[in-house]
């Protein structure tokens, strides 16, 4: 299959929340190509990861999601990040899929702690935050298969409040 049709592919697999199955983005993605969304001055940038790697940053227009934001660097997307997603089939089927996370950390939801909410599956290019007393998904991440460290380092979005 041709890049644009596989970027096209995940844009649509994020737009419908079909994360069951996931096997990260492809490689080599344009916004453009991904959600027909170019790469123009409305962009802003933002620091990802434990590095503070800047990424160029733009908020989407897709229903189902709070806040969905796609990440780029070099012009290619490295990240889509939402807040609520409307995850097609729910959480327990998603969670069955992805099975047992890589690692799991805890995270702040503005000023709460989430422990061992954050459920990373770099290899699956996904990471699931939750609320883990009721399993309600609070973000999901999607990125190309990586490892932990590389998620960690390089694309780990903050999510704390900060004075």
């Amino acid at each position: 299959m041709k890049n644009a049709t596989r970027c096209e592919g995940a844009g649509k697999t994020i737009e419908a929340h079909g994360f069951v199955g996931w096997h990260g983005l492809p490689s080599g993605c344009t916004p453009d190509a991904m959600f027909g969304i170019p790469l123009d001055d409305h962009w802003g940038v933002q620091a990802l990861g434990d590095n503070f790697e800047n990424a160029r940053s733009r908020l989407l227009d897709i229903g189902g999601y709070y806040r969905p934001m796609v990440y780029l660097r070099d012009g290619i997307v490295v990240m889509f990040d939402a807040m609520t997603p409307a995850i097609r089939g729910g959480w327990p089927s998603l969670a069955a899929d992805l099975g047992t996370p890589e690692a799991a950390f805890d995270w702040v939801f503005g000023t709460v702690v989430m422990p061992g909410g954050e459920r990373v599956h770099a290899g699956r290019g996904i990471t699931i935050s939750l609320n883990p007393e009721n399993h309600v998904v609070v973000y999901v991440s999607v990125y190309a298969p990586t490892s932990v460290d590389e998620y960690v380092n390089r694309l780990r979005p903050r999510r704390e409040k900060r004075p």
